[in-house]
This record gives structure tokens, C-alpha cells and sequence, in this order.
């Protein structure tokens, strides 16, 4: 008798243990599916939905804008849209380094204010991306460029924060 509770004690913890492995919670977090670039993306680069897959992680990884699928034709939302910045193969895609491809996509801007901002949205991708020796290099170019950029500034006094720890 007592082999027998013995071995449904272990099959019932077996069976917990494979459900919380393969459950879609991971670590007490949700997971997201969220839109990555199946290729490198130049600047500039008008979305096709050959260029686009998905990626399952946790919530908690998901970098902020970026474009989560809930059905499969959400995969078709950035289609069409220019990317502002470059775009690695495997990084998240999201709405802040994505223009309208009426607009021009790769502007080759005269004016400081406008390669100010360039420069700073090249930077936020890197700083998503924890290449922070990356986004300091832009977004100093960005305060050179521009030295009322406040965003710019902001990033980096968060990275030297992040960096100070």
C-alpha cells in the first residue's frame, strides 16, 4: 500500500513538474510574441513580410514599443512602414524606430535638429539593445548636433547611471 502512494506521490509531482516546465509562464512571468527582423534592415528599408518573424519570451524582455502579435496576421502591421533607424537581424521591431514610408524614409536632413533627432533615435535603438558605448556615441552627437535636445541629454545621464552601479 505504501508503494503505491509512494509511486503516485512521484507521478503526480512528475506531472507538476513537466505542466509548470511547458506551461507558457516562465519563471512566475507571462511570455509575449513580439515581431523581429528575420534580416539585417538598413535604414531606410520599406518593411516587406518576408523581412519579419516572430519571437516568443518573456514579458519582462520585451523591449518597450515593441509590436506584439496576438493573432498570426498581426505579422502584417509594420508592412509597409520604413525603418528610421538600422534594424540587426533578430532585434525586436518597434514602433519608435519605424516611419511612414510616404514620408522619406532615409532622410538626408540639412537642418541640425532633424540629424539631432537621427542621431538620438539611432541611439535609443542601441541603448534597447544594452549596446550603451553605442547609444553614448549617437546621442553625443545628438547633444553636439542639437544642445537642447532633452531626450538625447536624458539617455545619457541614464546610461551613466546604469553604468555607476
Amino acid at each position: 500500500m505504501w508503494r503505491n502512494i509512494a509511486a503516485s506521490v512521484i507521478v503526480v509531482t512528475a506531472i507538476a513538474a513537466a505542466w509548470y516546465a511547458f506551461s507558457p509562464v516562465e519563471s512566475g512571468r507571462d511570455v509575449i510574441h513580439v515581431i523581429v527582423a528575420r534580416q539585417d534592415l538598413p535604414k531606410g528599408t520599406v518593411l516587406t513580410e518576408d523581412m519579419l518573424e516572430t519571437r516568443t519570451l518573456p514579458r519582462a524582455y520585451a523591449q518597450q514599443g515593441a509590436i506584439e502579435v496576438r493573432m498570426m496576421t498581426d505579422i502584417k502591421l509594420p508592412v509597409g512602414l520604413a525603418t528610421a533607424v538600422r534594424i540587426n537581424k533578430g532585434d525586436q521591431v518597434t514602433q519608435n524606430c519605424l516611419v511612414s514610408s510616404g514620408a522619406k524614409a532615409a532622410p538626408e536632413a540639412a537642418d541640425s535638429k532633424t540629424r539631432s533627432r537621427d542621431h538620438y533615435q539611432e541611439g535609443l535603438k542601441y541603448f534597447q539593445n544594452s549596446n550603451y558605448q553605442a547609444a553614448v556615441s549617437e546621442w553625443r552627437q545628438a547633444v553636439k548636433l542639437d544642445p537642447a535636445n532633452k531626450d538625447a541629454a536624458a539617455g545619457l545621464e541614464r546610461v551613466r547611471q546604469i553604468t555607476a552601479k
